[in-house]
């Protein structure tokens, strides 16, 4: 590739243009090519990652826009790298060949005339500021009347374009996570497809738009130059407007109360409105700054674009082609890959604190245990479990004590969960969800974890902080243990035709499979209704363990419980218990325990929650006879009156 720049009389002015268009090569333009192929190379990780998550992509919307976000951010740090490692190596090969040679003013007319679509004029005209470099690069092709060869115009328009496609999937990202944030309701398989080939064509016909409009403006132009401008500035008043969107979207989410969830008692910042948080400040950071430079290089005269010094210019220009690597990081990076790179750099004072060891000892037990459970992919069974009087004891129980007892909890419901074949859909603070295959996986779970609860090796800390913490054994000669450490309410509730559709999709975040359903919310409601340390299970699983007892593998006891009404869906629920026949004195707690709420007995129940009357019936393997004579509310209620209650 041949170039020629145009000579000027005096020596000194010669020197100095060759001077910085040296410090150009080996500074800005290298920097830039450096920073475009780590947003390359991390975004395709990033898109890699995506793809591992198994699963449809044509399922989920906002995966399938995230992925496409990934891919244009690629393929655009590609082209400007490329573009600039081009454009630099062509530089430094033009005026190595030129200090070698006497260059008249002939020979430039001649190579000037005979230079085709591979040479190119001046490229930079030095500014005389004691600031440095010329790094406002595509600002000065861009006002200038020279041309570049036809390579490096194809990777200047590619890397324009696909930069609009991602600011348009930038777009799409935070309108799908807006309302997501807004409604928990999900438009279905088949409504989804179609949105996603809406928002495909979309962006097909931007790219088409472009690709038209960039070639009627470079090719009778015989390059890409001034003419270009007005297609530039639309290109940065596009990614402005999709910050701003965000920016709108973070504002109208606080204003309706979506900033913050509450779950299970717990009222925690939204995952999807701290997704989008992190959204904005990386466009906000990365590429605001550099779209509004660009836009006033673009909009101010030739002759005034060196007033801005070049330092600001190459900073704000670097860090926006950062912003692949800085968006794929916060999107997708792994915590593991992080603190493991960083641990070094970590004061020692906050490796050797609770909460680090903590946060190190949870991730090391998820790697070290190399079983992966697939979620179910059809009819899930669903488990929800929660501490009861957990926002009370975390704010009265000792930190250390705190740490410690919710990593036995953690660590021993996420074994048991493994044992059984449980796939943990999501964990909020001290809740969490799981979906089984099977009921009889879910029964055999909750059972085990009831009774390892009382076996757990708990801080001697913990004991009596609050009422659900204290130890309580039976009345009887010979005492046993009722309860002892953290009490765990468990929900059991089976996806079914009945209850509606159930849709399950990946989380483009966290990459797990998450369901959307009236049997999912069903089954958070039936997990939020018992007491600490109480099995409540849903008519359709009573009804499954009554005829299938003999597979379970713990001797357990059936109850009925009661009426739960679910306000949201207008549906009563019947609502059964389910007790371990070694805790069978647990049944008398619970029913004492409710008649003290609902004001129907005078007296309080003991610790051991045993009234001195006569007992209420061993606790056999053999309790279905328990249940057909109770499954019936009103056999169950000699009075004929159903109370529906809720655990507050």
């Amino acid at each position: 590739m041949a170039f020629s720049y145009e000579l000027v009389g005096d020596a000194n002015i010669q020197r100095s243009l060759k001077r910085q268009m040296e410090v150009l090569n080996s500074m800005w333009a290298i920097v830039y090519a450096v920073s475009l192929f780590l947003s390359c190379v991390m975004a395709s990780l990033a898109t890699f990652h995506m793809r591992r998550m198994g699963g449809d992509l044509f399922r989920s919307t906002v995966r399938f826009v995230i992925t496409c976000f990934f891919v244009c951010t690629a393929v655009h740090s590609l082209a400007g790298g490329l573009f600039y490692s081009f454009l630099a190596a062509s530089l430094t090969s033009a005026f190595e060949r030129d200090d070698a040679i006497e260059v008249t003013d002939e020979e430039i007319q001649k190579a000037e005339a005979t230079s085709g679509s591979d040479a190119m004029k001046t490229l930079l005209l030095p500014d005389n500021n004691n600031d440095g470099e010329e790094a406002a690069l595509i600002t000065k092709l861009t006002h200038g009347s020279d041309r570049l060869s036809n390579a490096l115009s194809a990777l200047l328009v590619a890397e324009n374009i696909f930069f609009v496609l991602s600011a348009y999937w930038i777009f799409l990202i935070t309108r799908e996570l807006f309302k997501l944030a807004m409604t928990t309701l999900d438009r279905g398989e088949a409504c989804e497809r179609r949105v996603i080939k809406l928002y495909a064509s979309g962006a097909m016909f931007i790219f088409a738009g472009f690709i038209i409009s960039a070639a009627a403006i470079v090719i009778p132009e015989d390059g890409y130059n001034k003419t270009y401008k007005l297609l530039s500035i639309l290109e940065l008043l596009i990614i402005i407007a999709s910050i701003f969107y965000s920016l709108v979207s973070l504002c109208v989410l606080r204003s309706k109360g979506r900033r913050n969830e509450h779950v299970h008692g717990m009222l925690m910042i939204s995952p999807l409105y701290r997704r989008l948080k992190l959204m904005m400040i990386v466009c906000a950071v990365f590429t605001l700054p550099y779209c509004l430079l660009q836009f006033v290089l673009l909009v101010i005269r030739e002759d005034q674009v060196d007033v801005i010094p070049d330092y600001i210019v190459g900073i704000f220009t670097t860090l926006y082609y950062l912003f692949g690597a800085a968006q794929a990081f916060v999107m997708a990076a792994s915590q593991d890959c992080c603190l493991s790179i960083i641990w070094r750099c970590i004061p020692l004072h906050v490796r050797n604190s609770p909460e680090w060891q903590h946060l190190r000892h949870g991730r090391r037990s998820v790697a070290a245990n190399p079983t992966v459970i697939k979620a179910p992919k059809s009819n899930p069974v669903f488990v929800n479990t929660d501490i009861e009087s957990s926002s009370a004891l975390w704010a009265q129980a000792p930190e250390d004590v705190i740490d410690e007892a919710q990593q036995i909890h953690d660590d021993l419901l996420r074994e048991e969960a493994t044992r059984f074949r449980g796939y943990e859909i999501t964990t909020c603070g001290d809740a969490f969800q799981l979906a089984f295959h099977d009921m009889k996986d879910a029964i055999d779970y909750c059972l085990s974890v009831q009774i390892k609860l009382l076996e757990a090796k708990w801080p001697a800390g913990l004991e009596n902080v609050v009422p659900s913490t204290k130890t309580v054994r039976s009345g009887h000669l010979k005492k046993h243990i009722l309860f002892r450490g953290i009490r765990v309410r468990m929900g059991i509730h089976d996806s079914h035709i009945d209850d509606g559709g159930l849709v399950s999709q990946v989380h483009p975040v966290t990459g797990k499979t998450l369901y959307i359903g009236a049997s999912e919310f069903i089954g958070r409601e039936v997990g939020d209704v018992g007491y600490g340390g109480q099995i409540i299970v849903s008519k359709r699983v009573a009804h499954w363990l009554t005829n299938n007892q003999d597979q379970i593998s713990i001797p357990c006891v059936l109850d009925y419980h009661g009426v739960h009404d679910v306000s949201q869906l207008d549906v009563d629920l019947d609502l059964y218990q389910v007790t371990p026949a070694v805790l069978d004195r647990r049944r008398n707690y619970f029913r004492k325990r409710r008649q003290c709420e609902d004001g129907e007995i005078a007296v309080d129940v003991d610790e051991s929650g045993h009234d001195g009357t006569p007992g209420s019936g061993s606790a056999t393997e053999g309790s279905a006879s328990d249940y057909r004579a109770e499954r019936s509310p009103i056999a169950s209620d000699p009075s004929g009156l159903i109370r529906m209650w809720t655990k507050v």
